[in-house]
């Protein structure tokens, strides 16, 4: 027993104690920001780019589902209009994946909804509250009353479609059905109009996933 709690010890303390670590590869011409992020600039266009807290990004609620805040500054005097189907997600093994749009999240986290609720979600977390929360209603009705699970902020915080302005930028998250924590490497790509997506990128934002 005495040599067998050591042995317990190195079996679990790499399960308790092991945590993710998103880091940025700042390379020739891509500035490393204060908040992790990436900036790198071309042809009037500058892009920023930064993943979201693993431990604090709402979209936590579903394992798979992975964002990144994207900021477009339009440096030029054209507008410009860059579709979500300009980015892709490529991991250190070639396994690429393109970002899907809010209301598919939404799908997504719809079916268990009453049962994921964490912040910024307003629901019941267990059948109790639900109970107490609908003695509590003004309102009488013969059908069961649930609160609304998923947040508004999905679609407030994605990443805008619009074109932009001349000297304007836009900012918002993509989202991306993929763990990260399950990888070794990814890169964020940005394929500009007109750019053959079968040769190099426009942009290409590296990063490596470290485990502590």
């Amino acid at each position: 027993m005495r040599f067998l709690l050591p042995v317990l010890l190195l079996v679990l303390l790499p399960l308790f104690g092991c945590s993710v670590s998103i880091v940025p590869q700042a390379g020739r011409g891509y500035q490393l920001n204060k908040d992790n992020s990436l900036t790198a600039e071309k042809e009037n266009l500058k892009v920023t780019v930064g993943i979201q807290e693993l431990e604090v990004a709402p979209y936590r609620m579903v394992d798979n589902i992975t964002s990144f805040k994207v900021t477009l500054d339009n440096g030029g005097d054209r507008e410009l209009l860059i579709p979500l189907e300009s980015f892709v997600l490529v991991d250190g093994e070639g396994q690429q994946y393109r970002p899907i749009a809010p209301a598919q999240i939404q799908q997504i986290v719809k079916k268990d909804s009453n049962y994921l609720i964490p912040y910024p979600y307003v629901g019941y977390y267990y059948l109790e509250d639900k109970e107490k929360s609908s003695r509590n209603q003004t309102f009488e009705s013969a059908r069961p009353f649930y609160a609304e699970n998923y947040p508004q902020d999905i679609f407030t915080q994605a990443l805008p479609v619009d074109a932009i302005l001349p000297g304007a930028k836009i900012s918002g998250l993509l989202y991306f059905v993929v763990e990260l924590t399950n990888k070794k490497s990814f890169e964020l790509r940005l394929y500009l109009p007109g750019t053959p997506s079968s040769g190099p990128p426009d942009f290409s934002f590296p990063f490596s996933v470290e485990k502590n």
